[in-house]
């Protein structure tokens, strides 16, 4: 049987409510949402004695706050949001049952869903098999309504597809890109493990303990970028400019939304000199980072790279000679760390005479982790204006963040604003924009009064953004989300 989650069939969440007896039932998904697991908990958790679940990477390796919210849930709306805790306490219950247990297949992504049945009775009849494109989402099993086509087939009893996918799902369970544990990296920049079952029940955790009305912000802002999915256009002097781009290593080793996204961003470099790239945690960042360096190296453009120390391996790795798969690229990148931002600490270098990057060679600053430069009023900030970007006339600056927004808008202010050289009317003469201050003074009042609303819709809240705020965004971020990727790919 078909279930392509219209309405004239079965939807997943319908074939697993009405075909499921007491038994044992094993699960691949790419990722999942609380509210899934909250209904697989009310709807057939009585009747389930073992529950095995194989999961891609969620996130990846790399250290990362503040991002439950997308994590977990980007299938739900801002409103729905709101309503969270209750959800995700169902969730947390689930999966600390015993007979629940779970694998992640890092850092591998898993595109395979699967959901197979096998009921404890002796009575093959009984057994049955989903697979198709569905994730264990709220959108996915057919929960609620999505633009999303799913198509997948179903199948009761034990035929031969019913045992290959046994089989298959037996292989993969015991094999060796099935990991019990979670890799992760501390403070220190130090890998240590933690069972995967574990890490999941605290990241969900976090949205119940740690959750408050911060957090919705990136949200917020992520509902506003969803029209940059494919920004490119058709443009044949850029196309020719690009060429060189396309023959190297890196950018083949891409997806098309990744590809996408890094022409845009270098539209904006070379428009705007500026540009933030906000994916979600997971959708290769510093790879998307390496194309656009590479595009603007091979322009004949120094690179500076300025990251958290801990971050110096997952950069260091991809210069050349170091034999990694970019080798072929000859990556030629300086890397210092967000503490450098003092004279004392840039003056110990020895890799480069002009320890400030002052010269008359038209330069690249690529920030990873910019949300650590979000305070203008630090002396790390002001250094970096002061010393680094102001003394330059040709240079531009890309940011990496996932939380680009961490406690207000004034977070994504002060990035904007490096891009300028922390002036306030930097972006005048380019985007029509007189006071940068003014316009996030406004939009963050509107976001203080929409918030304490009895119902806050994002429809209001976006209505009453000034037009400004708006420019801003479109003309300088790029930001996707696994939703996005899944709806527009």
């Amino acid at each position: 049987m078909l279930l392509d989650n219209e309405n004239q069939n079965l939807k997943v969440h319908e074939w697993i409510a009405n075909y499921t007896e007491e038994g044992n039932l094993n699960i691949v998904t790419g990722y999942f949402t609380v509210g899934a697991l909250a209904y697989l908990s009310r709807t057939v958790n009585e009747k389930i004695k073992h529950y095995r679940f194989v999961l891609g990477d969620i996130v990846n390796v790399d250290a990362v706050k503040d991002r439950t919210l997308d994590l977990i849930n980007e299938n739900i709306t801002v409103e729905a949001a709101l309503k969270l805790d209750k959800l995700a306490q169902e969730a947390v219950a689930f999966l600390k049952q015993d007979n629940v247990n779970a694998k992640t297949l890092e850092p591998n992504f898993c595109h395979a869903k699967a959901y197979l049945f096998k009921p404890v009775a002796n009575d093959d009849r009984n057994n049955y098999f989903i697979s198709g494109s569905s994730n264990l989402t709220e959108a996915g099993i057919g929960l609620k309504e999505t633009s999303n086509i799913e198509l997948n087939i179903a199948e009761t009893g034990n035929n031969n597809q019913y045992k290959e996918l046994a089989d298959w799902f037996e292989g993969l369970w015991t094999s060796r890109q099935a990991h019990k544990n979670k890799t992760l990296i501390d403070e220190n920049g130090k890998k240590y493990a933690k069972p995967f079952k574990e890490y999941l029940i605290e990241e969900i955790e976090k949205i119940f303990i740690k959750y408050s009305p911060k957090e919705l912000y990136y949200k917020v802002l992520l509902e506003l970028f969803g029209s940059q999915i494919d920004s490119t256009q058709d443009n044949p002097d850029f196309n020719r400019q690009i060429g060189r781009l396309e023959n190297t290593v890196v950018y083949n080793a891409l997806y098309d939304f990744q590809q996408k996204g890094v022409l845009s961003l270098i539209k904006m470099l070379q428009k705007y000199d500026g540009a933030i790239l906000a994916d979600a945690v997971g959708l290769g960042k510093t790879w998307s980072a390496l194309a656009v360096m590479k595009f603007f190296q091979l322009q004949g453009r120094e690179i500076i790279l300025t990251c958290p120390k801990k971050l110096q391996n997952n950069w260091h790795r991809y210069l050349r000679h170091q034999n990694s798969k970019f080798e072929k690229d000859q990556f030629d990148y300086f890397i210092r760390f967000h503490t450098d931002m003092q004279m004392e600490r840039m003056e110990k270098y020895t890799d480069r005479a002009d320890k400030l990057f002052t010269d008359d060679k038209p330069k690249l600053i690529v920030i990873d982790e910019s949300h650590n430069l979000r305070n203008d009023k630090s002396q790390r900030y002001k250094f970096f204006v002061g010393e680094i970007l102001k003394r330059n006339e040709d240079i531009k600056v890309l940011m990496l963040s996932a939380t680009p927004i961490n406690n207000s808008l004034n977070d994504i202010r002060n990035q904007f604003k490096l891009m300028v050289q922390g002036n306030v009317d930097g972006f005048n003469e380019s985007l029509g924009i007189r006071n940068i201050d003014y316009t996030f003074r406004t939009a963050q009042k509107t976001f203080n009064e929409w918030r304490e609303e009895r119902n806050p819709k994002i429809v209001d809240f976006i209505k009453k953004l000034p037009a400004n705020f708006f420019t801003l965004t479109d003309s300088l971020t790029v930001a996707r989300t696994r939703k996005m990727i899944e709806v527009y790919s």
